[in-house]
């Protein structure tokens, strides 16, 4: 394993808002750059993001994992959120890499960042691979968070929604944008290689997720399914064995 150094990394993202972000640098020459996007109401410091930054560029990638606009330390309002500015924030990271480094060839998202990151990946041209962790098939799957905000939310009104004891304001546009988005019509535009990872009993999203992705991406994906975790994959064995699979068909060897 190569040795790492960490950069602090700021660029500007959807809306204008300021975004913070790490670059996890591998000792010599990266294999290639890599951006890598947090799951809903997460931030880059997340273990899932942190490890799998840190192992990746121990295998010779560098990895800039960043805060979505509206959560950690990057600007913005959550409230006024949404999977398109995910998206656009996503667009972002690959540009600022691209002005200021070097494009990056891969695309890599945990939950609904990974979702974003297939839909980012469809026009962004430098992009050659992408790798999802528990991603729903439709941004619209984590309105399950929503309880009854979802029914004021539906009449025009502001409410919010707890999230690992934590509360989140939202705003009616928010499920208004979710909805709006459609993978299955999205998906067909992406050909370009997708490794699906996916988790056994993942108490939030459910198997058939991986199914309907599979069914809509124009070429068969990889799929590697993880036992014995969660769905913010927890146990360390199991998300480094998911890395050591994921770093294998990076590398054409899967």
């Amino acid at each position: 394993m190569r040795n790492t150094h960490t950069l602090k990394v700021g660029f500007t993202g959807s809306n204008g808002n300021r975004l913070d972000g790490r670059l996890e640098l591998p000792e010599g020459a990266p294999r290639a750059f890599i951006v890598f996007n947090h799951c809903f109401t997460c931030t880059k410091d997340i273990l899932t993001a942190y490890r799998s930054s840190r192992v990746l560029a121990q295998n010779g990638y560098a990895v800039l994992r960043y805060d979505f606009a509206g959560l950690g330390d990057s600007e913005g309002d959550f409230a006024r959120c949404n999977f398109t500015t995910n998206v656009e924030d996503t667009h972002a990271a690959i540009d600022f890499l691209g002005r200021e480094y070097t494009a990056p060839r891969i695309l890599i998202g945990h939950s609904l960042g990974g979702t974003a990151a297939l839909a980012a990946a469809v026009e962004a041209n430098s992009i050659e691979k992408v790798v999802t962790l528990a991603s729903p098939a439709q941004p619209a799957h984590v309105l399950h968070h929503f309880d009854h905000a979802v029914t004021l939310l539906e009449q025009g009104i502001p409410a919010s929604f707890e999230v690992g004891g934590r509360f989140y304001d939202i705003e009616p546009q928010f499920i208004a944008d979710v909805r709006r988005w459609d993978m299955q019509k999205v998906l067909p535009r992406l050909h370009k290689p997708v490794l699906i990872v996916e988790v056994e009993n993942d108490a939030l999203v459910e198997a058939d997720n991986a199914e309907k992705l599979s069914a809509w991406l124009p070429q068969p994906p990889t799929r590697l399914r993880l036992q014995n975790t969660d769905h913010l994959l927890s146990d360390k064995q199991a998300h480094l064995h998911a890395l050591e699979r994921i770093v294998q068909w990076l590398r054409g060897k899967v």
